[in-house]
């Protein structure tokens, strides 16, 4: 059980930086200014969003490497 725990923190440890990775990869297109609000079709708008989506999923794969080592402290 304890190798079993050790492979899923270290596959999802990988996931989250290949995630942290896509959020933080590329440039970001020019800002425009709008009046209002902006439109959901935004470069702008949708690199950001973008990014966040990325984040989340990397925190969440770096919560369950994080939940597999704590894990492996009880079981021993």
């Amino acid at each position: 059980m304890e190798k079993i725990l050790d492979i899923a923190a270290a596959t999802s440890a990988l996931a989250a930086a290949v995630f942290w990775f896509f959020s933080a990869y590329g440039k970001l297109p020019p800002m425009v200014a709008y009046w209002g609000q902006a439109p959901d079709s935004d470069p702008f708008f949708l690199a950001v969003k973008f990014s966040a989506e990325m984040n989340r999923w990397a925190a969440g794969f770096s919560g369950i490497s994080a939940l597999c080592i704590g894990l492996r402290l009880f079981i021993r």
